[in-house]
């Protein structure tokens, strides 16, 4: 890209030989705006390969910078490429001297962490951050629970309506490799291992007791908590990022469920008359708050590139009936023979997949709404370029005479 005096002429060649405007001051002041990788494999395209040196990997970024004085080339590597989540121009920006070395400044961390991210253990070490951060997440709360800060009914449903979409968010940290799916449940698993050993006995930890079960007995463990990680490990492994179904049964069972309990200790008086042990409060927070926690989770996740972003009007109702439909199966008196954490999360997981597109479906209607729009545009093209050809006529005409 040329640019004025005093500046430099960049070339970013990364695995995608895409192009990327690269701004520099005399100092090599570097911006980059617009940059965001493909969360692909590590091996370089066909184009890439024939471009680039031997020497170039598929993980490194090289900045070839030509001053304009001197005509002298210079390269830094500027390390691997950026999680394909993370824009370098959120990042700032850092200045550096031509043919110095990187000074030692906060903005190495960001540099750090993407060198991570092309790792090709970058989804191991994801699933470690997760498995720890769960646990010291749930450990919170033991502890508040051991302590009197919390009450115990109080803690064990934080620890339920939290500790799932905090799971979910995870999953935008893994690569797109074909395991990556497998690796994310390994997190609910060791959660689910860690239920049954305190469960059966073989391992004594009373504040987690304490804080995820209701009357402090070890067997409920073995229950609703253990159904609670095996709900987790099918969303991931059945629909993980392709479909947002798994969202959407997990918001049910965490943001749905878990806050009826909540809402439902508190100002439940109004009882429902067809299950006195449920209230229209309870309820109406089930609905609200799988409602909401879903519609935010597909959003986020739409907007980061996982999902064919749906219209907003046929979301909205899709998801209104979904909830609906949830808040009434949680409203039976059936817990006794099939447990919220199954009931709740198969019907919002089963009406997600038969109301709302799938991937294919949604991108069929995406090409089609496209191709629509390109349509439009060259008929409007085409009658713009006859109205012109038709005044352009006479004017010639006369500039003939």
């Amino acid at each position: 890209m040329a640019v004025a005096a005093k500046t430099c002429t960049m070339t970013v060649i990364n695995r995608h030989m895409q192009p990327y405007c690269l701004k520099v001051s005399p100092v090599l002041k570097v911006d980059i705006t617009g940059w965001r990788l493909a969360r692909a494999a590590l091996s370089l395209p066909p184009a890439a390969a024939r471009t680039c040196s031997g020497q170039m990997t598929a993980a490194s970024v090289v900045l070839k910078a030509r001053t304009s004085g001197s005509g002298s080339y210079s390269s830094k590597k500027i390390g691997q490429a950026l999680s394909p989540l993370v824009s370098p121009s959120r990042l700032g920006s850092r200045s550096v001297s031509a043919g110095s070395p990187l000074p030692r400044t906060p903005a190495a961390v960001p540099e750090f962490l993407a060198s991570l991210a092309l790792s090709p253990y970058r989804d191991y070490y994801v699933v470690a951050l997760a498995a720890v951060g769960g646990a010291v997440w749930v450990k919170v709360f033991d502890l508040l629970a051991a302590n009197g800060t919390l009450e115990q009914k109080l803690s064990r449903k934080l620890v339920h309506t939290t500790s799932g979409p905090l799971f979910v968010l995870t999953w935008i940290l893994f690569s797109v490799a074909p395991g990556a799916r497998y690796l994310a449940a390994v997190v609910p698993m060791l959660n689910g291992i860690r239920l049954l050993a305190v469960g059966n006995g073989l391992v004594r930890d009373q504040g987690l007791v304490k804080s995820v079960s209701r009357s402090g007995d070890r067997g409920e463990l073995l229950k609703g908590p253990l159904v609670y990680v095996v709900t987790l490990v099918a969303a991931t492994a059945l629909s993980w990022r392709d479909n947002p179904a798994g969202i959407i049964a997990v918001s049910m069972m965490c943001g749905g469920d878990g806050l009826a309990d909540i809402v439902g200790r508190r100002w439940g008086d109004a009882k429902l008359p067809w299950n006195k042990a449920k209230s229209w409060a309870g309820s109406f927070a089930m609905l609200v708050g799988g409602y909401g926690m879903s519609y935010g989770l597909i959003l986020l996740f739409c907007n980061l590139g996982f999902f064919s972003c749906y219209p907003p009007a046929a979301l909205l109702s899709c998801l209104g009936a979904i909830a609906l439909a949830a808040t009434i199966v949680e409203s039976l008196p059936i817990n006794q023979v099939i447990d919220d954490n199954v009931s709740v999360p198969l019907v919002a997981g089963c009406l997600s997949i038969l109301l709302l597109p799938q991937p294919v479906e949604a991108m069929a209607i995406g090409v089609a709404a496209t191709e629509a729009q390109v349509t439009e545009l060259a008929v409007t093209a085409t009658t713009a370029a006859a109205a012109a050809a038709a005044v352009a006529a006479p004017v010639g005409l006369f500039r003939s005479f």
